[in-house]
């Protein structure tokens, strides 16, 4: 079997859970002798070690530029990747890594992968929305079966679009077991001042930082405990101006940029990773703490519940009073942090990268 993934997402991005997603499907699938695969990075900056992937049955064709990914390098390794297409024949699967797909890739059978419909839930926050809509479209119209990343997911997909339901087949994503080390440990202590609550990733809108930030203030919280906010790029201004405006300036601590060691050790040190998210395809970061022993706050929303069975602190996605007393509790109710601790690992341990591949190849060769 034949399989072809290209440039798109790593053209966008140089990290990501969705980078992450497509790296460990190869990686799983390389040891597999029965399964080809190739990969058009193209122009790239990737911090995925694709390289130590590239021997027998696999194959990567790239190399790394300077390019900042965004629109010039994506219209580049287009061009470049439609005329490599051409010459390697017709593959059994071409799976597409973002919302579009390449012309001139010829391939039997055409296997997407559908994280969520945020675009569609909060299209105000988004540029080219249109352009996007469009492309997904077409991409569902075309595409001979479409992974979704959790029954949330599913539902949300077929809520928006008009997709023949016996296409979509829900594959949960595994996570990556985060390694932690005395060198990001001792770089962890420096960073952070006391006891803190960990906040990771995007501050989108439907991320809810803001309503977590005003929850974390009311509950006064930062007498005790700062915040940790870590990824996600520095604050923008109108962020900054919240902070202030919250009082929080002096209790916020921010690490604008991460590596995964980092990450570990800012998990496994956390009173608590909050996850206030409105709106969820799966949700990664919460399965990488309960795997370090972390405890997690998250909003009875979209797939948190799914993925993360009883484990977190819930609270309700319309309430902010429900928020503050979760936070309270899941900072100060030993008991119930000690249960949702050993409730975490557990679930947590249900997940693997190893599976995730094994269904979706099981998913290639069903309609191959």
């Amino acid at each position: 079997m034949r399989i072809f993934y290209d440039h798109q997402v790593f053209s966008l991005q140089n990290a990501g859970g969705v980078s992450r997603y497509h790296y460990e499907l190869m990686r799983q699938l390389a040891s597999d002798p029965g399964v080809q695969q190739e990969l058009f990075l193209g122009m790239h900056r990737t911090q995925l070690p694709f390289a130590a992937l590239a021997a027998g049955n696999v194959r990567v064709v790239g190399h790394e530029s300077s390019l900042d990914p965004g629109g010039r390098r994506y219209v580049i390794n287009e061009a470049l990747a439609n005329a490599y297409a051409v010459t390697r024949g017709k593959f059994d699967i071409y799976h597409p890594t973002h919302h579009r797909y390449m012309p001139l890739v010829r391939s039997r059978k055409m296997v997407i992968t559908h994280y969520d419909c945020t675009h569609e839930k909060f299209p105000a926050e988004f540029r080219y929305l249109d352009r996007v809509l469009r492309g997904k479209r077409a991409l569902f119209d075309r595409a001979d079966a479409i992974i979704c990343i959790s029954e949330a997911s599913r539902q949300d997909l077929l809520h928006f679009y008009e997709v023949d339901p016996a296409k979509t087949h829900v594959i949960h994503l595994g996570f990556t077991r985060l390694k932690r080390s005395a060198q990001d440990a001792d770089d962890i202590k420096q960073k952070v001042r006391r006891d803190y609550v960990l906040y990771v990733g995007s501050r989108a809108i439907y991320k809810n930082f803001c309503g977590f930030l005003r929850a974390f203030r009311d509950t006064r919280l930062q007498e005790d405990l700062d915040l940790v906010v870590l990824g996600g790029g520095p604050f923008s201004a109108t962020e900054a101006a919240v902070v202030a405006e919250l009082g929080l300036s002096e209790k916020i601590v921010t690490i604008p940029t991460v590596t995964d060691g980092l990450l570990a050790e800012a998990y496994a040190g956390a009173r608590l990773l909050a996850y206030p998210s409105l709106s969820e395809g799966f949700g990664l970061p919460p399965l990488e703490a309960m795997f370090l022993g972390c405890p997690v706050l998250a909003c009875h929303a979209s797939s948190i519940p799914e993925v993360c069975g009883d484990a977190p602190f819930y609270f309700a996605p319309d309430s902010e009073d429900a928020l503050r007393v979760a936070l309270l509790q899941a900072v100060h109710d030993e008991a119930a942090r000690a249960r949702a601790i050993e409730r975490g690992r557990t679930v947590a341990s249900q997940y693997s990268w190893e599976q995730c591949a094994e269904q979706t190849l099981a998913l290639y060769r069903d309609i191959s």
